[in-house]
């Protein structure tokens, strides 16, 4: 048979079309935006037992609270990921003469690039402002507690890399700014942070970093074993943290999730060690989240330990300090973009020195609107 016999035999099949190009739009689909945001918006009221953390005459007084958020992101399509959040809030006692209000606000933005499978950066910024009455125990390598008005600003750079399987590292140095009010001093604090970790099961994870930083302060002088200031010194800390992390979803719809942090800090200043210090802590939380509820308890406990410190003159005992803190987060979705919560804080801070150690309770509800 001829070749033009075959081809008379053989049934006519219709031209396929080439596929659409990646790159174009698909014709009846929603182009996805590489930029969103979303905005909310938190109003509650509350009572604060001890609104000046006070350890001789707590002060307590109903408050309301005001805070708005809004949160920038960029997906990564093409590999490039930018995510920034805004955060301010604004609390008022209504009946007290010690503290009238806190002011918080918060300004986050990272800007993350991922080079290959394996290797990614990113640049971190970060700005606080704080008005407030805060504990400064661990800030000052000393147990104190102030009203404060601070600034500080932060911007770190992190390289990570990924290895074997689902095993991380990620080298992260820092540069802090930290501006207080008078009479607190100002500081500059910096130094890398080397994390290590490994992803397993049901997006858990287990990790292990170590950070060491050093802190210059721009005026604050060294003291002497006596507690008296050394004139024309200058006062400096070096810093070692580690911390051990561990973050499990205990079932395949990842209803519950439990982490659990275990940190040791020491404190070294370049003087005589009057301030040196010690830091044990451990926090606990468990989270059940399954809509419309989400509910977490948390628990923390630290312990401070002063070697060269003492209790009080003609005491030579060093100072220590406990710390618990507990935390239960209830939230209940009421429409798709309105949400019902309730905070509960109970904290103890339990010191050897007199007239140091507070106890304070607080709790507050409300309604948060996202839009």
């Amino acid at each position: 048979m001829s070749a033009l016999s075959l081809l008379l035999f053989i049934p006519f099949v219709p031209a396929q079309q080439a596929p659409p190009s990646p790159d174009l739009p698909i014709p009846g689909l929603p182009t996805l935006s590489q930029w969103d945001a979303v905005f909310s918006l938190q109003s509650s009221a509350g009572y604060k037992d001890n609104v000046a953390l006070s350890a001789t005459r707590p002060s307590g007084s109903p408050f309301v609270r005001n805070q708005a958020e809004a949160i920038v992101f960029r997906l990564p399509m093409d590999g490039l990921e930018f995510n920034a959040f805004l955060s301010g809030e604004d609390t008022r006692f209504l009946a007290s003469d010690v503290v009238d209000k806190e002011l918080n606000a918060l300004a986050y933005a990272q800007l993350k690039k991922a080079w290959s499978e394996h290797w990614s950066t990113s640049l971190t910024g970060q700005y606080i402002y704080q008005n407030q009455v805060v504990d400064l125990s661990t800030s000052l390598a000393t147990p104190t507690v102030l009203a404060v008005e601070s600034h500080t600003y932060a911007a770190r750079f992190a390289v990570r890399r990924k290895f074997a399987a689902r095993w991380w590292w990620e080298l992260e140095p820092s540069l802090t700014r930290q501006d207080f009010n008078s009479p607190l001093d100002d500081y500059w604090e910096g130094g890398p942070k080397l994390s290590v970790g490994r992803e397993y099961g049901r997006k858990s994870e287990v990790s292990v970093n170590y950070e060491l930083s050093h802190r210059p302060y721009d005026h604050r002088e060294q003291f002497n074993r006596a507690a008296a200031a050394i004139p024309g010194s200058e006062l400096a800390f070096t810093q070692h943290r580690a911390q051990l992390v561990w973050k499990h979803h205990w079932d395949e719809a990842r209803h519950w999730r439990t982490t659990a942090k275990l940190g040791y800090e020491s404190s070294y200043d370049n003087g005589p060690g009057y301030y040196d210090f010690r830091k044990w802590q451990v926090s606990q939380q468990i989270r059940w989240a399954a809509a419309p509820w989400d509910v977490s308890f948390t628990g923390r406990f630290a312990d401070y330990n002063y070697p060269r410190q003492p209790i009080a003159l003609g005491d030579p005992r060093a100072i220590e300090r406990t710390d618990l803190n507990l935390n239960l987060h209830v939230e209940r979705a009421l429409t798709k973009r309105m949400k019902w919560f309730l905070d509960f804080d109970w904290e103890r801070s339990l010191a050897n020195q007199p007239a140091t150690g507070y106890a304070v309770n607080l709790v507050h509800s409300g309604l948060s609107v996202e839009f």
